[in-house]
């Protein structure tokens, strides 16, 4: 019941948060809409109440810098293009708003108001660590009335604010007033996998769909999933994979460690083979890039096939690394399956000249065949900071 009433009242949104939906109009990022467990699931996948995660609950991310030199030879990897059933938790419990709470005495107020902020992420309270929503709620029924003491990160850093509970007389439960999730889920496509596992997918960070920003996460782990169907793009409405989800050990795949707005990068334990498209390929230099003829791989038909596209534009200096080619798709089966670019495709290689050079990232609203791109160099810079050194086995959470 507590759980439920946090979900009674949609956040305030501000000015700027208006601003950014809007922008978002006009460009969306092609993973099939990410939703909080358990909100709205059922419009897109059939997912069980109980998850399962790929590395426990105290601790999925265990990652280290690596650095290391550039090695002279070419990296190879395989440029995948196969779907996978997503699943992030976030480090802490993420603020998406404020809302009122009406006390017995029949008053309103709001106890989080110019304390919390839409973005905050809640670590602990009177000094425990926050792991998940239903953690937060408990710790505050245990607390009742009392201030409570909470460990926030904003922007980055991490502060202590206190703040007074007040009892609900609607949904008879403790509340501080906030609007927050832990968790979400969704389809997207792996870029490509090398020898040894790690992959990299998306070619852009996992955002909330609400508020718009990155999440900062613990950990996650992705899944084998069913493509149930596809809904066609066309111009003012996007298209999107539809496809089911069982977070159950069985469809356990591996682990994600770093969601970054280059992508999401992890290590597949389980079938590799199944990610193996082709024979191994370079990793393209941003500069071997040209305009012209290239391929997209994808397998949402249920076979892995490259379809052809035209690289319209390469714009390497562009602040934003997600827009760096422009692309149109003109195969013309890809087109009648698809209507070109729709959500769900996110992270689909793109090979030109037997390279991997990049990765799908955006669709335009009003012309489904066009979209951008990700240099598949500037992904492979990014996985190279990083080193998976643990994968655990899934546990129920």
């Amino acid at each position: 019941m507590a759980e439920n009433s946090l979900k009674a009242q949609k956040p305030r949104i501000t000015q700027k948060q208006q601003k950014s939906r809007m922008r978002r109009f006009y460009f969306l990022l092609l993973t099939a809409v990410l939703f909080a467990a358990g909100a709205q699931a059922g419009e897109l996948f059939h997912v069980e109440e109980r998850l399962y995660d790929a590395a426990g609950e105290e601790d999925i991310r265990e990652t280290l810098a690596a650095g290391g030199d550039k090695k002279e030879t070419k990296t190879k990897v395989y440029a995948s293009g196969e779907p996978v059933g997503i699943y992030i938790k976030t480090r802490g419990v993420l603020v998406l708003g404020i809302q009122n709470v009406k006390t017995a005495d029949n008053r309103t107020c709001s106890p989080a108001e110019h304390k919390l902020e839409s973005g905050d992420y809640i670590l602990a309270m009177n000094g425990e660590d926050i792991s998940s929503k239903a953690q937060f709620i408990s710790c505050l029924q245990k607390n009742e009335e009392k201030e409570a003491v909470l460990t926030i990160s904003r922007n980055g850093e991490e502060q202590q604010i206190k703040i007074q509970p007040v009892y609900s007389e609607e949904d008879h439960c403790y509340q501080i007033g906030a609007w927050i999730r832990n968790d979400t889920q969704g389809i997207g496509t792996v870029t490509y996998i090398t020898e040894d596992g790690n992959f990299a997918a998306l070619g852009h960070g996992i955002s909330d769909c609400d508020l718009g920003v990155q999440l900062n996460i613990a950990g996650g782990s992705i899944y084998e999933t069913d493509i149930a169907s596809i809904m066609k793009g066309k111009a003012k409405d996007p298209g999107q994979v539809i496809g089911t989800i069982d977070y159950i050990p069985e469809k356990y795949l591996g682990n994600i460690g770093i969601n970054s707005t280059c992508g999401i990068f992890g290590l597949i334990k389980n079938h590799q083979e199944n990610f193996r498209n082709g024979q191994l390929m370079e990793v393209a230099d941003a500069s071997e890039i040209k305009t012209g003829k290239a391929f997209v791989r994808t397998s949402i038909s249920g076979e892995s096939r490259d379809y052809t596209i035209e690289i319209e534009k390469i714009s390497l200096g562009k602040k934003d690394a997600q827009k760096a080619l422009r692309i149109k798709i003109t195969d013309p089966d890809l087109i009648a399956l698809t209507g070109g670019i729709i959500q769900g495709e996110s992270g689909s290689p793109i090979i030109q000249d037997g390279k991997l050079i990049g990765a799908v990232t955006h669709v335009f609203v009003d012309d489904p065949t066009r979209g951008y791109g990700i240099c598949a160099e500037t992904m492979m810079e990014e996985a190279g900071e990083l080193s998976l050194i643990h994968i655990s086995e899934p546990t129920r959470h």
